[in-house]
């Protein structure tokens, strides 16, 4: 794990944790990173009833070349029980992002 981290890696992270307390659908919170970052930032749904994890989690990764910013971002969630007026469909309780 990184220790020392660089302006921009601490800037991200700090936006990251904006997102706690937020409602999104996975397209809109995929697309309002994107806007805030300036670049495109994919999450999957890695939640599975199977596996040992107790919460809903999106995984993505940060991979941009120009600012040589590069790592992995952990999302927990909550699915809400009904739509919200935008469509919004998940709760955001907690963010880790982990820089290279």
């Amino acid at each position: 794990m990184k220790t020392n981290l660089t302006e921009t890696e601490r800037r991200i992270g700090q936006f990251l944790e904006t997102l706690v307390g937020q409602r999104f659908t996975k397209e809109t919170l995929e697309n309002y990173i994107e806007n805030k970052l300036g670049y495109k930032v994919l999450l999957e749904d890695i939640s599975k009833d199977d596996d040992e994890l107790t919460d809903f989690n999106l995984l993505g990764g940060i991979d941009n070349k120009a600012t040589k910013v590069y790592g992995f971002i952990d999302i927990y969630f909550l699915k809400m029980r009904n739509n919200g007026f935008d469509g919004a469909n998940i709760y955001i309780t907690e963010v880790s992002y982990e820089f290279e």
